[in-house]
């Protein structure tokens, strides 16, 4: 789908990840990568990202009420 380097070598100065943790990045950004080519550029970068974390169960979903303010 893209050009984008995946290998370990591109990751110069940050810690290796374990072979699970690759393989989970991977899915997210796969997934977020095919999220946003379907919304036809409507969904955000940072967006697709976080749908994506939620379809994998790795973030809870924004209910759209900001809890922190009076």
């Amino acid at each position: 789908m893209t050009d984008w380097p995946t290998s370990k070598g591109n990751r110069k100065g940050r810690p290796a990840l374990s072979s699970e943790q690759q393989a989970l990045a991977d899915e997210l950004h796969m997934r977020a990568l095919v999220l946003r080519t379907a919304s036809d550029g409507e969904l955000s970068i940072t967006a697709a990202v976080h749908l994506a974390a939620v379809q994998l169960g790795l973030e809870a979903p924004q209910t759209g009420t900001d809890e922190t303010s009076d």
